[in-house]
């Protein structure tokens, strides 16, 4: 774009205020970032879309200071399992009452999103996330320091340093930058009903379950206090008109309540797709949640991977706002979370696959189901350093002396050591603004022995090991260079 820039409105203007960009926008204000969050709805949706969050998100709540509200809102799923037609279990995972995972939080919970989406709107609000609700935004104008998003009605343009879109699975802006979505091969029809439980004992399940039988396959999801939610593989003709018919919807919750014992809140028909966009980014804009990848329910991680994106993306923003990195830092955004997505994307759509193999009677292999040997994803490229167990993945959080080891970290880098640091160690730590705690390695066994220094990033993945803990200033001069630390490393 020719002639005279706009000035600045704020440093980030997120389009898209739902969890995504909210948490977006409350993490890149807890790091000192100004933003303006628009949407042109100020309403939230009043009935749940998204179930289920599992730790490490939990843990993003935890940092922005919401875990007790989250807590208020949200139920422990005790496990997992694909069953056959008899209710036979094939492969699956189960946790006792109050079990707590690596992060000494909840394997995986289920919530209530009007009521989580309206607590994190209220925190982002008084942290000073300035909301607008109305415009419409319909493009973007970009200049080569700043972005424009382009409005509908009496305000021509908002301006920042960046844009974030999380404007969902039709985003305007992916649609206005010309990214197409890459299909994972996975594209089915399925009626979502979500029902409350008026009447006690009906032994509904708090396990998960994945029904893979041959007359229709069913996902089974115990949601939050009361609350249920099934989701029905729909025949090929099977119109969606079906979701408005309150007589099936009654006959194919037959098997688990009549409409006396639940009450349906909710019925969508739903096409569940696996895609992913092409790049996550273009210039000075970025692409978040729905508007970058959609996934099939069947593991709990669509709004999951959003969350991940806007911790992800926030922290790297301030970095570069802040002047402790340049942009190069940010071109590790599309880097780490596009592939970290994708496997994601296609581990849910192998779950949907594996149900109808099972359904059908002509596999049994689990290796896409829960507790089937397949490995979380974790960050392979991007900014981290080496390979090993960890390096890559969240942190584990023990609790030490009854406080969990976040609360220790401070809110940017960390050293996490075994050995007490020297002066060089503490050196390097220091220039990259890093807190150092030492801590006994058997809180950590399966990560730390004794001579053993770990570099935490902002947003608690590991990004390297140092071993021994005196090569650690190595570690982060070679870190330093893939990120784009002036002051740390020569460019």
């Amino acid at each position: 774009m020719t002639g005279p820039a706009p000035s600045l409105d704020a440093d980030v203007v997120i389009v898209g205020c739902g969890p995504v960009g909210v948490m977006a926008g409350l993490r890149c204000v807890q790091r000192g970032l100004t933003v303006i969050a628009i949407d042109k709805s100020p309403d939230i949706f009043p009935l749940p879309r998204a179930i289920a969050m599992d730790d490490e998100i939990q843990r993003v709540f935890q940092n922005a200071g919401l875990l007790e509200q989250l807590r208020d809102h949200s139920t422990e799923i005790l496990g997992g399992e694909f069953v056959d037609a008899d209710h036979k279990r094939v492969v699956g995972i189960e946790f006792e009452p109050g079990t707590l995972g690596a992060m000494s939080l909840p394997p995986i919970v289920a919530f209530d999103q009007p009521g989580v989406e309206g607590f994190l709107r209220r925190a982002a609000a008084d942290s000073g996330v300035e909301f607008r609700f109305g415009p419409e935004a319909v493009g973007i104008t970009e200049w080569p320091d700043r972005v424009s998003v382009d409005l509908m009605g009496p305000r021509p343009s908002i301006t920042g340093r960046w844009v974030i879109a999380a404007d969902g699975a039709s985003s305007t802006i992916r649609t206005h930058l010309g990214i197409s979505f890459i299909d994972q091969g996975f594209d089915q029809p399925w009626l979502v009903v979500d029902a409350t439980q008026l009447e006690p004992g009906l032994g509904l399940t708090r396990i998960a379950q994945q029904i893979c039988d041959p007359d229709r396959v069913v996902t089974v999801v115990p949601g939050h206090a009361d609350r249920r939610r099934w989701e029905f593989h729909l025949h090929d003709d099977e119109p969606r008109e079906l979701a408005e018919d309150p007589e099936f919807v009654a006959r194919l919750l037959a098997r688990w309540g009549t409409p006396e014992q639940l009450r349906v809140d909710r019925i969508a028909w739903y096409r569940f797709h696996a895609v992913v966009a092409e790049r996550f980014s273009v210039g000075h804009v970025f692409l978040a949640g729905d508007a970058a990848h959609q996934t099939p329910p069947f593991n709990g991680q669509g709004m999951c991977a959003g969350i991940r994106d806007a911790e992800n993306l926030s922290w790297k923003l301030a970095e570069v706002a802040h002047g402790r990195a340049d942009e190069r830092l940010l071109d590790t955004y599309g880097i780490e979370r596009r592939p970290h997505a994708v496997g994601q994307v296609a581990h849910a759509a192998d779950a949907g696959r594996l149900m109808d193999a099972i359904a059908a009677g002509v596999d049994t292999s689990v290796e896409a189901g829960y507790g089937g040997g397949r490995p979380f994803p974790h960050l392979e490229a991007g900014l981290v350093e080496g390979s090993g167990p960890g390096i890559g993945s969240p942190l584990p959080q023990p609790v030490i002396d009854g406080v969990m080891l976040d609360e220790m970290l401070g809110k940017g880098w960390s050293v996490v050591t075994t050995t007490p640091p020297t002066h060089d160690h503490l050196g390097a730590a220091a220039a990259l603004g890093a807190t150092t705690i030492e801590i006994d390695p058997s809180t950590m066994p399966l990560l730390l022995d004794t001579d053993t220094a770990v570099l935490v990033r902002p947003d608690r993945y590991v990004a390297g090991i140092a071993r021994p803990a005196g090569v650690l200033p190595d570690l982060i001069d070679r870190l330093a260079r893939k990120g784009g630390y002036p002051g740390l490393s020569p460019g």
